[in-house]
Parts: structure tokens; sequence; C-alpha cells
């Protein structure tokens, strides 16, 4: 039978010894009474306290403060609505019987999101959270078990501050929360301070100049202690304040002491990659004081030396050594042929573009099996500076726009790049260019009438595939990388559309590559797994980039040795001699080695 089934009455829950049960609990908070009442296994009325006891707590969801205890992909923990009719009635008939507080308060606040109480069960759980957290203040080694009490009862009494309802439990839940506040603000570190008095702000206790004036202390008594995140965490309470005050000389003085917050913690922390997003940060706040670009620009000076130092931070990490000789074989003997044309189209076709689609599953299957992608993740250039943030991801299905499950992709594109590169490309390239004059004649009869070239641009890619021939990927990629961009826009006309916009003031402007990879015309032109490698290679801020690289020449000469050029040049010999394989089947007999 499952729990949804149970049914408890009154009865079974008043013959239950609350005080015995609960007599030897370590703390009184839910998770001790869980325990306590779930050891009663014969005992369908101590499992259901044990089940409402076992829920999350989420004091910040005023209307929702209930979630499952785990959530796994095809099960979860009990909710509140999981509760039959008849088992949520017991337990509004019990709870005004129930003298432990933290329990009372729950199974009141229970009634009252399910809807299965009246306002006075709300009221109830009000007076019983207030109860508890003043327990707990004086019995809990921790500040979180009290605050979150404290938390939920004044959120819920927000509720009923009209005066025919009970607005003496916003002022006492109030009370408590401002003694609270005085009794810990002088402590050293002011984590539990700084949640009371971002609460006075949310929930309007006290006037905004009082909370503007204690956030600003506690900031300088952080700062003085050299707890920088404490500080700017005072700090930025100090700031939604003057938002409410529309103090603009407040805000402007918040956001300096903000910036020299970042500043100070660059100066005295670990340098390099930390160092660098302090000052980052430091620029952004300081942004909002006027008459400061000179600082601005001193600091970005600075950032981006800890940036270049940040280089030195990072491990190389290197993996178990793959064994590629079979690849490397079979890459050989595809590419044995009866001529230079049978020899350059095996080549083209030694390989297939990585299905995109393919992998995406794979990196969503890797997800499942790990929790790195929880993590947020920073990648930078040679240069150390930062070309993508990705964010700490909450869940696979709130991972905002996939940025995870791309991350990963990319990272998994690569290494099947530097597969095919080599150990097939590059083993193919050196056994054609050992048996073959690989010369400009040739590419010309490849690239000539070609659908992929414009007519007067056959020379760009002659040269180019040449260059690659010669192992020069630099001159390569310098040639080809325009002439792909302006190729497909010639694919997108013969498709009879127009890769162009024409402006209010009458002049025309040619469409980018980023527009043009999107383009419906070109996807179906070339296929989506061709459009998507030419786009992660040449846009991709994680992996490849390779078009902004080149065209504004940051990169050193060394990138073009790399994985992506090399890549990229045989991929548009794959696009060349696509249009060629029914002249290749018809004249060459297809062999085992080759499909």
């Amino acid at each position: 039978m499952s729990f949804q089934e149970k049914v408890v009455t009154l009865e079974d829950l008043q013959q239950l010894d609350l005080a015995v049960l609960l007599s030897e609990i370590k703390e009184n908070t839910y998770m001790y009474i869980e325990s306590a009442f779930a050891s009663q296994k014969d005992s369908s009325a101590a499992l259901l306290l044990a089940a409402a006891c076992s829920m999350h707590f989420n004091p910040k969801d005023a209307r929702a403060p209930f979630s499952p205890k785990f959530v796994f992909e095809d099960r979860r923990g009990l909710i509140a609505s999981d509760f039959s009719k008849e088992s949520l009635t017991a337990i509004k008939e019990f709870c005004n019987q129930v003298e432990n507080h933290e329990l009372r308060a729950r199974l009141a606040d229970i009634v009252w999101v399910t809807k299965s109480g009246s306002i006075e069960h709300a009221y109830m759980a009000i007076e019983a959270y207030l109860k508890s957290a003043k327990e707990l203040t004086q019995s809990s080694d921790s500040w979180v078990a009290p605050y979150e009490r404290i938390e939920r009862a004044l959120r819920l009494s927000s509720f009923f501050r009209r005066e025919n309802q009970r607005p003496d439990l916003f002022q006492s839940v109030s009370d408590c929360l401002l003694e609270e506040y005085e009794r810990h603000k002088g402590e050293e570190r002011s984590y539990y301070s700084l949640r009371l008095l971002s609460l006075c702000l949310e929930c309007g206790i006290n006037e905004n100049d009082w909370i503007f004036d204690e956030a600003t202390q506690l900031a300088g008594s952080a700062f003085e202690s050299a707890d920088f995140n404490s500080s700017i965490s005072a700090y930025e309470i100090a700031l939604d304040a003057t938002n409410s005050l529309r103090d603009k000389q407040k805000q402007i003085n918040t956001w300096e002491a903000i910036s020299s917050c970042h500043e100070t913690a660059a100066e005295q922390g670990p340098t390099g990659m930390v160092a660098a997003g302090r000052l980052l940060k430091a620029i952004d706040a300081l942004a909002k004081v006027p008459g400061t670009k000179d600082r601005r620009l001193a600091l970005y000076e600075e950032m981006r030396e800890q940036q270049i130092e940040s280089l030195h931070d990072l491990n190389l990490m290197v993996s178990e050594p793959q064994d590629i000789r079979e690849l490397v074989h079979n890459a050989i003997s595809r590419v044995q042929s009866k001529d230079w044309f049978d020899a350059l189209f095996r080549l083209g076709t030694i390989d297939s573009p990585v299905q995109m689609q393919s992998l995406k599953e794979q990196a969503l299957e890797q997800m499942r099996s790990s929790f790195a992608w929880m993590f947020s993740t920073t990648h930078m250039d040679h240069e150390g500076m930062t070309t993508a943030v990705i964010p700490e991801g909450l869940g696979m299905d709130k991972d905002e726009n996939g940025l995870q499950c791309w991350s990963i992709m990319m990272r998994n594109i690569r290494i099947y790049h530097q597969l095919s590169v080599e150990g097939q490309i590059l083993p193919a390239l050196n056994e054609v260019s050992a048996k073959y004059n690989i010369n400009e004649l040739a590419l010309e009869h490849i690239c000539h009438n070609h659908p992929f070239i414009p007519d007067g641009h056959e020379e760009f890619f002659v040269k180019g595939l040449l260059a690659g021939f010669n192992r020069d990927f630099m001159t390569a990629c310098h040639l080809l990388v325009p002439q792909i961009e302006n190729s497909l826009r010639y694919l997108a006309r013969q498709r009879g559309e127009e890769p162009s916009t024409l402006h209010g003031d009458g002049s025309q402007e040619r469409s980018g590559i980023k527009a043009l990879l999107g383009h419906q015309a070109i996807i179906d032109t070339l296929g989506s797994d061709i459009t998507s490698n030419l786009q992660v290679i040449l846009l991709d801020k994680i992996y490849g980039d390779l078009r902004n690289q080149l065209s504004h020449g940051y990169v050193s000469a060394s990138i073009y040795w790399g994985t992506a050029p090399k890549y990229l040049w045989w991929l548009v010999l794959h696009i060349l001699m696509l249009p060629l394989a029914r002249h290749w089947k018809e004249n060459y007999k297809v062999e085992d080695t080759a499909e």
C-alpha cells in the first residue's frame, strides 16, 4: 500500500506519547524529530509525523515552504499534497494538542499550505515558529535553525497585517528579529546579522535610513577585519536601502565603497585568476561613480596583468594516452587510390563531420553521471582574457539556454576533432602527398565551376588548399576563412535568398557569418552537421573562435598548428568533394576500404 493510500485518524495520533518519543532527541529540530518518529516502524501515526517532518524546509518561499527531501530522475520524496485527505484532517485536529513548538509549527503550516484548515492554523504556525526560534537561539549551536524559523514566521505573518486580522503577530516576530540582530551584530563573523538585516529591508521592518546606517557600520567592521565578502554583502544591503531612499549621493558613495572592497581584496588575496576577477568587479562598481574613468583604466591594466599571471596558475591536465595505430592504419588503407583525383576524394571523405545530435546526447549522459557540471566554469584565451563564463547548474532541466550542456559538447568535439586530425586526416594527407604531386593545376580542376565557389574566387580556394598540402595551415586559414563566409552568401543566393539588410537610409549591409550559419537555406544545403562544425570552429568562444582570432590578429602563429585550423582545412576539402561523389562512384570502383 502506498503512503497516499494510508489513512491515519485523530485517534491514532492521540495514542502517541510524544513526550516519551521526543525525550531523547539530540536537538529539537525537524531532522531529529523525524528520526525519532521513523524508528517507530509499526506505527502508521508515527510514520505519518516522520513524513511530515521529512520535507525540506525553504522559508524564503512564502507560499510553498516545503519541498521533497530528495529528487531523482524517476522518483522524489514526499510533499504536502501527497498526504491523504483523511490524514490531513487528522493533522488539522491534532496540531493544537501538540506541545512541542517545533512539531506544532510544522503540522499547522502543512494544514495551512494544503488549504486543509483555516486562517487560525496560519496564526498557530506563526506563534509556534516564533517560540521554537527563541528556544533554538538558546540551545542550538548554529544560527541557521533559529533564523529559518524567524524568516518563515515573518513571511507568513506579512500576509495578515491588516487591522481585522493579526498585525500583532508581525510585530512580535519583528521585535524578535531586532532583538536577535542587536545581540549578534557585534560578532566578528557577521553572516547571521547580515541575513537578519536583509530581512528587515525586504519585509519593511524599521526605516530605510536606519537599515542604511546599520549596513554601513557592519560593512566597515567587516572591512577592518579583512572579511571583504561580508563587507561587500553589507554594502549591497545599504545600496538596496539607498534605492528606496532615492539618495543619489549615498548610492555613489556605496558603489565606490564596494569597488574599494574588491580592489583591496585583490591586493591582499591570491594573485592571478582570483585577483583578476576581483578587479573586474571593482571596475564594474566604479563605473557607477562619475568621474572615475582614469581609475577604471588603471584597474583594467592591473586586471590584464593578473589575467596574464593567471596562466601560470593553471596546471596542465593530460589524459591517458590513446593507441591510435589502428586508426592510422585504416586511414592509410582508405586512401589507396588509382590516381590523384581518386586520392583527393578519398582524403576529403576520410571522415564525417561530428554529428551534433549524438554529441548532445553524449553530453547529457555525462551530466547524468557526474556532478562537475553543477559548478561554474570560466574559459580563457591564451592571454588569460575571459572569453566565456558558464554559470553553475541547479538541475539539468534548469540549464538556461543549454549552456552547461554546450560547454561539455565543446570539450568533447575538441577531442573528436583531435582524434580525427591525428588518427585519420594527417596520416591520409601524408600518404596522398607521398604518392602524388598535388599542384595548383589539379586543384583548379576541382574548384572550377564548383557550386560552393563564386566566379573569380577559385584562386583563393586553390591556394588555400595547396597551403594545407604543404602543411602551411596559417596561410590556408587566412585564405579560406574569409572565402567560407562569402561562399555561404553565394549558397544563400542560389536558394533564392538575399543575405543582406536594407537600412532606412538606403544603404545595404551584407549578412555576417553568424547569421549565415544559422540561415535555414545554408543548413538545408550543407546539412546541419557541416554548418554546426563550421560554427564551433569559426565562432564558438569555448572551442574555436578561429574567425575572430584570425580577423583581429591577436593570436600567435603557433595557434595555426593546433587542431581547429587543420580540421577546418579538411572540412573545406570535404565540402568541395561532396558534389563530386556521383562522378567518383561512376568512374571508380568502390572498394571495401572506402565508402
